[in-house]
């Protein structure tokens, strides 16, 4: 992969993440990015780099949207995360709808905040 590219790719992963995390700034995202794609610098393979980049991005700003209660977009409607994940969204808005199934009652805590 050349310099060019890499940097493209670069870019178009800040714009997935800004569209998934919409509640996040943008300038904040882009230092995830570039804080991530710094610490594999020094790989000589590069093909790979966007989407490790990426991958550590996301888990980073969506540990810090958990923390933050900040909504965590889908770019598709209903579609599964790829890495496995349960939806943020789904656990915020199961949360904020009361509905404590059992699903997420573990996520949630034991406050009795679900309870019936």
């Amino acid at each position: 992969m050349g310099d060019l590219d890499e940097t493209q790719a670069i870019d178009q992963v800040i714009d997935r993440l800004a569209q998934r995390f919409p509640s996040l700034e943008r300038e904040h995202i882009a230092a995830v990015v570039e804080d991530e794609h710094g610490k594999l610098d020094e790989g000589r393979v590069r093909d790979f780099v966007p989407v490790l980049v990426e991958k550590a991005a996301k888990r980073r700003l969506k540990k810090e949207a958990k923390e933050s209660l900040a909504p965590v977009g889908q770019p598709e409607a209903l579609a599964p995360l790829p890495d496995g994940d349960l939806d943020p969204m789904e656990v915020e808005q199961a949360r904020r709808e009361g509905q404590g199934s059992h699903l997420f009652s573990g996520l949630l805590g034991s406050s009795g905040e679900n309870e019936r």
